[in-house]
């Protein structure tokens, strides 16, 4: 029997999802005052129904709390503020929006509470529009709602079907609060213009003086009590760092480029943010892209076992037991770790955009006799050699719709499927060996006449699961495990001049190639060898 398991990240997930709702419901109810503010007061009474019974209330401000609750503890539980500035946004967003909740729910739930005030679109609105705040009433909600689609970046970006459908949910975000806003200001603009109705709008708008100073001292406690617990919060991560300064005992956590000493209780993916080591993370160090995972080359002793969160998304994947998410190892002793998805040739302190981690195609070009040819002639000979081969490489690979990741004088690699399918990514690629293949024909013929020796080109082409990003500046960086498979079968090619993997063929509908298919380095591959 299969039992359900309630994570923090289900909770903050969950939680999320019910406000962002919320949200959604204020925005497109505002939206329906383009139509006509009777529209949209039959939605907001049905609305009110809804969030005010005792169902609603406890969904809605037990949602609210857990989420706030979560948020602070996430931001206790980190040893270092160095993060990614969309990260750093989502954040502040999520600690502003209950700064501008706190007094719309004051002058409304509470003011209906305890003062009977009936929460009714034409006296909110017109309250609001006498007093200039509806500018305010809207950037009360755009935060939210901002805050709520970047948590469902965070969250699914990294999935086939977000990819797939990301432009109309983009539109969908951009349009909701446009519209929203547009139906505010109309059913203001419509109950100024109507003079008839001011007179009764001003009397059902009225709360007594007594009243008034009830709500905002009502107010003004809440502010307070919120203010004083991200204070507390910040203070108790204060008192932390200070007590583990005065400890001294520090472990070291070291990677394959270098090692680096944190406190205990850091977390492998915290330390590489401080010390600047690059590594990949798409989802805020929550465990639930997985792009962070390392495996642990040292020290698996001071590793404790994964919490419930990081071995659901471990188990998701299918990974051995070596493998751990960074965002949530905290060792408490010292550990040896590689991460996976690690960028390759990734300069220290540079910073990547826009990671995806799907199933691509990956095609490398290599000249494999650079370096006998840059002992046996000039260096001017080896730069024009070296510059003809690449961007012959890179020109043939552009047209055959891929993205080059890694351009040098001896090696150029390119992805194919960061946008489409993976099948239509590896027949690209099939496309691409031959079009490569033509393209560097007569270069090698023309080197062959120039310098009398033959350049000895090889195609290496594998499709599986990789992360992809942009670096901030230009350029692009790809890691991960269809990489690793990559250069594996670059290194055990031999004289091979094409090697295509069975997942390549596979996925490009060759399963039946024509030539068999051999072991090179654990990975079943199509073979072609230069005719004699």
């Amino acid at each position: 029997m299969t039992t359900w398991r309630v994570t923090q990240r289900d909770l903050r997930l969950g939680s999320g999802l019910v406000l962002l709702t919320y949200v959604a419901g204020h925005l497109l109810n505002h939206a329906l005052g383009l139509v006509s503010v009777p529209l949209a007061e039959r939605a907001l009474a049905t609305a009110v129904r809804v969030w005010q019974s005792a169902p609603g209330s406890v969904l809605l401000y037990g949602a609210l709390a857990i989420h706030v609750a979560l948020a602070l503890q996430a931001i206790y539980q980190r040893r270092t503020l160095r993060m990614p500035p969309i990260e750093l946004l989502r954040i502040v967003l999520g600690l502003g929006i209950p700064l501008l909740l706190i007094g719309h729910v004051v002058q409304t739930r509470i003011a209906w509470e305890v003062y009977g005030a009936v929460p009714r679109y034409d006296r909110i609105v017109w309250a609001l529009w006498r007093g200039d705040g509806e500018g305010r009433q809207l950037a009360m909600l755009v935060p939210g709602w901002l805050h709520g689609c970047l948590g469902i970046y965070l969250a699914f970006g990294r999935r086939p079907l977000y990819q797939r459908l990301h432009l109309p949910l983009f539109g969908l975000a951009l349009l909701v609060p446009v519209l929203g806003g547009l139906g505010f200001l109309a059913m203001g603009k419509d109950l100024a213009a109507n003079a008839a109705l001011h007179g009764h709008l001003d009397a059902i708008g009225v709360i007594e003086p007594v009243a008034r100073e009830s709500l905002q001292r009502w107010r003004e406690a809440v502010l307070v009590a919120y203010f004083g617990l991200i204070a507390l919060v910040f203070g108790l991560r204060e008192m932390r760092s200070l007590a583990e300064r005065r400890d001294r005992r520090l472990l070291e956590i070291a990677y394959p480029q270098r090692s680096v000493r944190v406190p205990r209780g850091w977390s492998v993916l915290e330390a590489s943010r401080s010390h600047r080591v690059p590594h990949l993370s798409m989802c805020g160090g929550r465990g639930r892209c997985t792009t962070c995972r390392v495996r642990i080359t040292a020290g698996a002793s001071n590793c404790p076992p994964p919490a419930a969160d990081e071995r659901e998304a471990l188990e998701r994947i299918g990974v051995s037991d070596d493998v751990r998410l960074a965002c949530q190892l905290r060792p408490t002793g010292d550990v040896g770790v590689r991460p996976l998805l690690a960028p390759d040739g990734l300069a220290e302190g540079a910073c990547i955009s826009d990671a995806v981690e799907r199933d691509v195609a990956l095609l490398a070009v290599v000249w494999r006799n650079q370096a006998e040819f840059t002992r046996k002639h000039l260096p001017q000979d080896l730069v024009f050699a070296s510059k003809s081969f690449a961007d012959t490489a890179c020109t043939a690979l552009k047209a055959a719709g891929g993205a080059v990741a890694e351009a040098r004088g001896d090696a150029v690699l390119a992805v194919f499927g960061l946008e489409g399918s993976i099948e239509q990514a590896c027949r690209d690629a099939m496309a691409a060996v031959r079009s490569v293949e033509q393209a560097l024909r007569p270069i090698a013929e023309r080197h062959a006449k120039a310098f009398g020796s033959a350049m000895d080109c090889a195609l290496i082409a594998h499709a599986g699961r990789a992360t992809a990003g942009s670096l901030v500046g230009g350029g692009m960086v790809v890691g991960g495990e269809a990489l690793a498979t990559l250069r594996s079968l670059q290194a055990a090619a031999g004289e091979a001049v094409e090697l295509v993997s069975s997942a390549t063929l596979a996925h490009a509908g060759m399963d039946a190639p024509t030539c068999p298919l051999t072991e090179f380095a654990g990975t079943q591959a199509m073979a072609r060898f230069r005719q004699s």
